[in-house]
């Protein structure tokens, strides 16, 4: 009768009524037949949306593929995968309390991101695996077809307690790896990052096909192989779950070391054992989180949805409360529940508790990371008492700052500075707090120390140019090398510029040689305090800002020769090699070339690589160039017995030169000078 009734209702009603048609009586009828299929049919079989998890974890998938998609609209942008990383942000927090380190490209943000991570944990749950994790939202999408084909295998027993073990050797060697190179050892592998980033230079290639090859082949033939038994994130949140035993375990290891000196690698092996041990012996969390799922045994009927239901396979119809470790709070089955009351959390309808959470903690991390900083690198020397003396200042505008490499370079150059104790270096906001003995230094002396005079050469004045225009500027927010690069590249892009030098005060003095019949005095300040500059890197046009700001006061202007600017322009080079001193001049000859090239100051520090191919020829003695009536030269001095002028200007006009670096090692590489071969 119900069949007949969908397929074909009007004769079904016919049927129902009898030969005649009652209209009451046959509306009476159908309904009841409606009711009674919605109670077999519908309540126990049509799927409900989790309308509090997939709105969310959509969110997050639309969010990445935004992430895939605006660099091809918007050429400027620079798309960052990792820059709301949770488990980068613990690995980074780990490299900083253990070695006082960020691990590269890691900032605040990340650490944020991971502790509200850690605070989900303990308090509800493992919300990320549900509500955000893009692998898990994938894995479990592959997992439900494989299921459908019946082709998905669920472990239990020994070889999924075994096979659980993986997570927690992968979270150790993460770590581990991230925490003694500062850099993030998940990158290389991380199935996620190497899809995203097209496998970027960070990937390692066979470990992220392995990673994948896994990941999807795992989940689609094994019951949420990735999250069970792979993921390292995974293995932490289930380390949080266990908060009594990790507390007992970092207190064990701080009271030791007041006394030992234990290795950080010791307490990390520790905490991953102690982890995988419970997840063995127990499977299932203790005291912590303090939300879980609790089924009313009075109201439940045992119709076993729940169990379908439950991405992680957990038995949710034999418990009263859902304590197993596998339980990420995801709500799947209390939402499919067909029997109100029967499943909720912790007693009471908070289905809307784990997402409001996620959010909140998510807004929470973000707030607190815009407000503060932690230094990439805080490092401190020199004696106890020297360090309690101390003073400290804040260098602003340190622009070459920008990652855990430039960071560490810089401090390298602080340790060189006189009377400076220690120096923290901020990369989100280019700044560094640089502790120092005041009766050795003050800050105007590492100011100076920190800043290099240069002299940057942009273009040579016309032929018909006798005379060069120099204007004489004090410049504020000018201190390292990428406040040079942009500089040069503000003066380059407006033509009618010819180089600057620089010159440590303050402000700083800027001397910048132009064209006085197009640059007025008024146009170069313009020039200098525009905030934006467009830059193209690889092809790409990006925009960088400037805080460059010009002294009050006027400019000074001066002419000087055009001969004058040259000479001013150009840094002589003078390097012997080869057992120079050994030759008397007479046993010596110089070849001479015009070398406009080497008025560039990026050429002449490529004059070392042509100086090193040189010096392969035991028979070349010494380099030097020379500026004469305008004119760079370059001369080479070689041994009249042992090589002849053409073999000299044979290796100077080889397309391709030898580099000869320390322990024997070579390098192949092009001519950056375009000699032609003599005749």
């Amino acid at each position: 009768m119900l069949t007949n009734f969908f397929v074909h209702p009007f004769r079904s009603i016919f049927l129902i009524t009898g030969n005649g048609f009652n209209t009451s009586t046959a509306f009476l009828k159908v309904y009841s037949l409606y009711i009674c299929f919605r109670k077999k049919y519908d309540m126990s079989k049509r799927k409900k949306i989790n309308f509090c998890r997939k709105p969310l974890q959509w969110a997050i998938l639309l969010l990445l593929v935004y992430l895939l998609v605006r660099p091809f609209f918007d050429k400027q942008y620079i798309s960052d995968f990792e820059a709301y990383c949770p488990f980068g942000g613990m690995q980074a927090f780990a490299t900083f309390l253990a070695n006082n380190t960020l691990a590269c490209s890691m900032t605040l943000l990340q650490i944020a991101m991971g502790i509200a991570l850690i605070a989900g944990t303990i308090l509800v749950s493992k919300m990320f695996c549900s509500f955000i994790c893009p692998i898990g939202f994938f894995t479990e999408f592959l997992g439900k077809w494989g299921k459908k084909l019946k082709m998905q295998y669920t472990f239990s027993g020994i070889p999924d307690r075994l096979l659980r073990s993986l997570k927690y050797i992968l979270f150790f060697l993460t770590f581990y790896f991230t925490m003694t190179t500062s850099e993030l050892f998940c990158k290389k592998y991380d199935p996620y990052y190497a899809v995203f980033s097209g496998f970027s230079v960070d990937v390692m290639v066979w470990y992220a096909l392995a990673a994948l090859f896994v990941t999807i082949a795992g989940s689609f033939f094994i019951h949420q192989f990735w999250c069970k038994y792979v993921c390292p994130l995974g293995a932490v949140a289930n380390t949080f779950s266990f908060t009594l035993v990790f507390i007992i375990i970092t207190g064990l290891y701080f009271l030791y070391n007041i006394v030992f000196q234990l290795h950080w690698s010791i307490y990390l092996a520790a905490i991953a054992i102690s982890a995988y041990t419970i997840e063995l012996l127990k499977m299932k969390t203790g005291f912590f989180p303090l939300f879980r799922v609790t089924r009313n045994p009075d109201k439940c009927t045992q119709c076993k949805i729940c169990d379908k239901t439950c991405p992680m396979a957990i038995p949710v119809s034999s418990l009263t409360t859902v304590n197993h470790i596998d339980c990420h709070l995801c709500t799947d089955c209390v939402t499919q529940c067909p029997e109100k009351g029967a499943l909720l959390i912790n007693k009471r309808k908070l289905t809307f508790l784990p997402p409001l959470v996620v959010v909140i903690l998510i807004v929470a991390a973000l707030i607190f990371a815009s407000i503060t900083e932690i230094p990439t690198v805080n490092i401190r020397w020199g004696e106890p008492d020297q360090q309690k003396k101390s003073n400290v200042f804040i260098q602003e505008g340190l622009s070459s700052i920008k990652c855990f490499g430039s960071a560490t370079s810089f401090i390298e150059q602080m340790k060189n500075v006189k009377g400076v104790t220690g120096v923290a270096a901020f990369v989100k906001s280019h700044s560094a707090k640089i502790y120092f003995d005041p009766k050795l230094t003050s800050p105007f002396a590492i100011r100076k120390a920190i800043f290099t005079p240069v002299i940057t050469f942009i273009s040579e004045p016309e032929k018909s140019k006798n005379t060069v225009t120099i204007a004489e500027i004090g410049i504020y927010n000018f201190l390292d090398a990428n406040d040079e690069l942009l500089f040069y590249e503000k003066l380059k892009q407006q033509g009618a510029f010819y180089g600057f030098e620089t010159e440590f005060g303050e402000p700083i003095k800027i001397r910048i040689f132009f064209d006085n019949g197009k640059i007025t005095p008024d146009m170069i300040v313009d020039i200098i305090e525009k905030e934006e500059i467009k830059l193209k890197i690889d092809g790409q046009e990006l925009i960088e800002k400037t805080h460059f700001k010009v002294a009050q006061g006027e400019v000074r202007i001066a002419d000087i020769s055009k001969s004058v600017f040259y000479q001013r322009m150009f840094t002589p080079v003078d390097d012997t090699f080869n057992n120079f001193d050994s030759f008397s001049p007479e046993q010596l000859a110089v070849v001479e070339i015009v070398l406009p090239e080497l008025l560039i100051p990026a050429m002449q520090d490529k004059l070392l690589y042509l100086e090193s191919h040189l010096s392969g020829n035991d028979g070349i003695v010494r380099l030097q160039t020379q500026l004469n009536y305008d004119k760079p030269l370059l001369r080479i001095h070689y041994v009249i017995a042992k090589v002849q002028a053409k073999e000299v200007y044979k290796l100077l006009s080889d397309k391709k030169i030898t580099v000869y670096y320390k322990k024997g090692k070579t390098e192949v590489m092009d001519n950056p000078f375009d000699i032609p071969l003599h005749k």
